[in-house]
């Protein structure tokens, strides 16, 4: 029976594979589907930090933009053209979509929409002074200044616009919640358009009007303030704000204004083909708004009516011209008539001849009413227009028509020819003359009750919800813009990322890897215990992780190390070991120092170096000081004895780096370290070396050719093969054995039944 509790880590898998030699390493690993999951979801919390401040930063961002707010209204437009009277047979068919179309546009225009900037003097533009970044935000909330002042937030102002409190006793400059300004009236001169003004409150009553910090205008509210020399004027109607409060105002000009009003302004059929369309117009102010739209319906209304009602005065003035021609045409056909008549005693005509007679009259009659369309079609349309195509292709088929009949009347008697001819004159004119008389009274009805082909079906009425920002689609989107650019970011890094991360590309540089540590949290502890304290950049750690958390899984795979050294050092030359580096940060240091403690509470007696006497900090993991350490040694200031230091673990002592030297390396090549190692190698079962990094300077090297065993410790994620090659190969020049290396700090993934290590647990 097994009892206790035990802990077994599988400290390396080498592969048969491997072990003859391999592909060459690559800086950067292949990257499988389940390796970028897995790396997302080691991620996950990074992820879900960026989304969190990217919808945090949306929210505030949309927060802090203006409520726009929207009004709507119907209008109805008929799709009868405004062509009366003797064109109307010819344009039903051609003009209705065409009339709808021209009067959306005219609607659009800028005659209408001028027209109303004109009526509510919209190139007058007021903008509040807000506290700078976080005023808009504020004043969005209902933030009011009594409430700022209650909430004791002073502070806030001043820290964020410490130079803009007015002076001479005044307020704060910033307008906040319920304070607001009207202004009615505000004319400057012409090269002034534009220019941005300052409106200032001195008091409840009274203002200033100031241009590049100076005085314009001063004056009273609901009082005409003018300056006859300079062209300015200026009425407020309405101010509610504390004394130095500011605002912007600025005249732009009626162009610009009108361009401003068409941006804000858009119409939306409703129903196909029925005539209907949604006026909307959006902004800041819900009540400014609606009696905006109501002004722009009333402006399209009444242009659209006065030009039906000029139309109708054309077809009028049209018409009496017409008709005495007509008149007089009527009578020289009436009398015509009667003397032939009275020289041939009273001819009748025959039955066929009257028929015929019928029917040129009724080809004349509609070849008379083209002919005064086309006068007034000519007045106002080109040959080309489709109307006008439409009349002469109608008076051609009429003109046809006459000539047949016309060549009928030829082949009756000379009698019947001439009665039918002066009748015919007679009738036509006759009908001419009626139907001129009937369309005039017409058109004065017309004219008398013009309506137009418009209407306002509704008011103007502001819509409930305001239709910007979308604070809630901001937030959402910026939420998913940083879920994406988070992603995008884990990606880019592994995609570029050229450090070790599996036992693998280690054996391909032909270094047996002798553990994989995990990283420890536990250690982590322990560095941040004193990580203000930093030398150049480097995290200090005070104690040891195998004496403060002996059961960590790195620790027990530091006690797998020791069981791999314990045989690959029995055909070292000594009992020498080396722990290095290739660059700062792979934790060399943590390496050694609780390495030396497992080997110490496995019952031998070890020696810690520590043999980075340029940066070395190992004295901190006692809790001891650094000097009188190794370079004193060297330098043959104290002796051994006052040199090694108890480390307070049974079996294990340590020697400090000592005060830092001027000339490291020199020290290390004289023969005092060489009696050093010789007289600690028969004093200790082991001595345990830490080195500064190989790519650094020269001192791992020279302090490797004193040991029989070297050890590089590779941090997983940040060291690159290229560099381990190059400080492995920097050490075999030298004649430095590297018996392999220790992967170092390796993190948990989520894909862990992938990865190299597992730590099992029973009972």
């Amino acid at each position: 029976m097994m009892s206790g509790t035990y802990n077994r880590i599988m400290t390396m898998t080498v592969l048969s594979s491997h072990s003859g030699g391999g592909d060459p390493p690559r800086d950067t690993p292949d990257i499988s589907l389940v390796k970028l999951i897995s790396t997302l979801m080691d991620h996950k919390w990074t992820i879900m930090l960026t989304v969190v401040v990217f919808m945090l930063a949306g929210y505030f961002y949309a927060s802090s933009q203006p409520r726009i707010y929207q009004s709507d209204t119907l209008i109805q437009i008929e799709s009868r053209g405004s062509t009366l009277g003797l064109l109307e047979t010819l344009a039903v068919g051609e003009q209705g979509s065409n009339s709808t179309t021209a009067e959306l546009e005219i609607l659009r225009s800028r005659m209408v929409m001028g027209e109303t900037v004109d009526r509510l003097d919209l190139a007058i533009q007021i903008e509040p002074v807000r506290l700078p970044l976080v005023g808009d935000f504020l004043v969005n909330h209902g933030f009011t200044r009594e409430q700022m002042e209650g909430l004791k937030l002073g502070w806030l102002v001043e820290w964020l616009a410490p130079d803009d409190q007015a002076g001479n006793g005044q307020g704060s400059p910033y307008v906040w919640a319920g304070e607001s300004l009207r202004v009615s009236r505000f004319d400057v001169p012409v090269h002034r358009e534009g220019a941005s003004h300052v409106v200032r409150v001195l008091d409840d009553q009274h203002f200033e009007l100031l241009l590049d910090d100076e005085q314009v205008l001063a004056g009273r509210v609901e009082e005409t303030i003018q300056d006859e020399a300079t062209g300015y004027r200026l009425f407020i109607s309405q101010l509610d704000a504390h004394p130095g409060a500011t605002f912007w105002l600025r005249r732009v000009s009626h162009l610009d204004a009108i361009g401003l009003l068409q941006g804000r302004f858009s119409t939306l059929p409703r129903g196909e083909e029925s005539g209907v369309y949604q006026a909307l117009l959006s902004g800041p102010d819900p009540e400014r708004i609606v009696h905006v739209l109501d002004t722009i319906t009333g402006v399209f209304l009444s242009q659209n009516v006065q030009r039906q009602s000029e139309e109708a005065e054309k077809q009028i003035a049209f018409l009496d011209e017409q008709i005495p021609q007509v008149n007089v045409q009527l009578t020289d056909a009436e009398n015509s008539l009667n003397d032939y008549r009275a020289q041939r005693d009273s001819v009748d005509l025959t039955f066929e001849t009257e028929n015929l007679l019928r029917s040129l009259v009724a080809v004349d009659n509609q070849l008379s009413e083209l002919a005064l369309a086309e006068a007034d079609l000519a007045e106002r349309f080109r040959p080309t227009h489709p109307n006008y195509q439409a009349l002469l292709r109608k008076r051609a088929q009429l003109g046809e028509e006459k000539a047949r009949l016309e060549a009928e009347v030829n082949n009756l008697p000379e009698t019947q020819q001439e009665v039918l001819r002066l009748t015919r004159d007679t009738q036509v004119n006759q009908q001419i003359y009626v139907q001129l008389l009937n369309q005039r009274q017409e058109m004065r009805l017309v004219k008398a009750g013009t309506v137009g082909n418009v209407r306002i079906l509704d008011p103007a009425v502001l819509q409930k919800a305001t239709i910007a920002p979308r604070i809630g689609l901001l937030t959402l989107g910026s939420g998913l813009l940083g879920a994406l650019l988070a992603i995008v970011g884990v990606i880019l890094k592994l995609a570029f990322n050229r450090a070790i991360e599996t036992p693998d590309q280690l054996e391909a540089l032909g270094l047996p890897v002798y553990a994989i540590v995990p990283v420890s949290v536990g250690q982590g502890k322990l560095s941040q215990l004193l990580r203000r304290r930093k030398k150049d950049g480097v995290n200090i750690f005070r104690g040891l992780l195998a004496q403060t958390h002996p059961e960590e899984p790195s620790v027990e795979a530091l006690r797998g190390l020791r069981t791999s050294l314990h045989f690959a050092m029995l055909e070292a030359s000594d009992n020498r070991l080396v722990i290095t580096g290739s660059s700062p940060g792979a934790g060399k240091s943590f390496v050694a120092a609780n390495l030396a403690a497992v080997y110490a509470q496995a019952g031998q007696r070890v020696l810690l170096v520590d043999a980075d006497m340029r940066k070395g900090y190992l004295h901190h993991a006692f809790q001891q000081h650094g000097d009188k350490g190794l370079s004193e040694l060297l330098a043959t200031r104290i002796e051994l004895e006052e040199a090694i230091r108890p480390s307070g673990i049974e079996g294990l002592d340590f020697i400090a780096r000592g005060m830092v030297p001027p000339n490291p390396s020199e020290l290390l090549m004289q023969h005092t370290f060489e009696d050093f190692l010789q007289r600690t190698s028969q004093l200790y079962d082991l001595v345990i070396l830490d080195t500064p990094p190989v790519m650094a300077v020269t001192d791992a090297v020279i302090v490797g050719k004193q040991a029989g065993s070297c050890l590089m410790v590779v941090r997983y994620g940040l060291n690159p093969p290229r560099e381990i090659e190059v400080a492995k190969r920097r050490l075999e020049h030298a004649g430095v054995r590297v018996r392999g290396a220790v992967l170092n700090a390796t993190e948990y993934s989520s894909s862990s039944s992938y990865s190299y290590y597992n730590v099992y647990a029973y009972r």
